[in-house]
């Protein structure tokens, strides 16, 4: 309840300083109810999912070898740069992460963690609760949301700036456990989205 709360109170700070940047203006009643919506419906969906949360816990993380079985030499056109895993065992995390990319200077920056055991269940709880939210924000050129691509809700970051060095990303949760993020340098979203719907994760199952 403690970590729900803390969550709640965060996800609340956020969400108000969102609004400050979009307008500086007192927010309306409408407007103030709306964000009591979705902050409640993020709390519901997170209780729906500690059953989950307890089944993780003691679940066994998957080995590093798995990873590099998804993460492989090549991802459709582009050729794997790096591939580490393991990095985040220190904080009691199972993870992998593989860049890969072109000639031409198109990356794609692959992570996954695990949300087996005690740290990586909190990770994932966090994660599909924000998930879970209904959100848009607009700063400049970038525009970060909450959205569902081929069925599945993911938060997704666009920037339309070409000289920023992140172009867009994608973040979700795989089979109730795994999140999975993809970052695109010179990607547009739309086509990130087209890489993530090829990414084949079955061999973490």
């Amino acid at each position: 309840m403690k970590k729900l709360i803390v969550a709640l109170s965060l996800l609340s700070i956020i969400a108000c300083k969102n609004k400050e940047n979009e307008n500086n203006s007192e927010p309306s009643l409408m407007e103030s109810v709306e964000s009591v919506n979705k902050l409640s419906k993020a709390a519901n969906d997170l209780k729906e999912y500690q059953k989950q949360t307890e089944k993780l816990k003691t679940t066994e993380p998957v080995k590093n070898e798995v990873y590099k079985e998804v993460l492989t030499e090549t991802f459709e056109n582009l050729k794997r740069i790096n591939y580490t895993a393991g990095n985040a065992a220190m904080v009691g995390l199972s993870s992998a992460e593989a860049t890969y990319g072109d000639q031409a200077g198109k990356n794609i920056k692959i992570n996954i963690f695990d949300g087996a055991g005690e740290s990586g269940s909190a990770l994932i709880a966090m994660t599909h609760m924000a998930i879970a939210m209904d959100m848009e924000s607009i700063d400049n050129t970038t525009t970060k949301k909450t959205e569902v691509i081929d069925g599945i809700r993911a938060q997704t970051e666009n920037d339309t700036n070409p000289d920023a060095y992140k172009s867009s990303s994608i973040t979700y949760i795989y089979n109730d456990r795994f999140q999975v993020s993809l970052e695109g340098q010179k990607i547009p979203l739309d086509e990130l989205k087209s890489y993530m719907k090829k990414l084949q994760l079955s061999k973490l199952d």
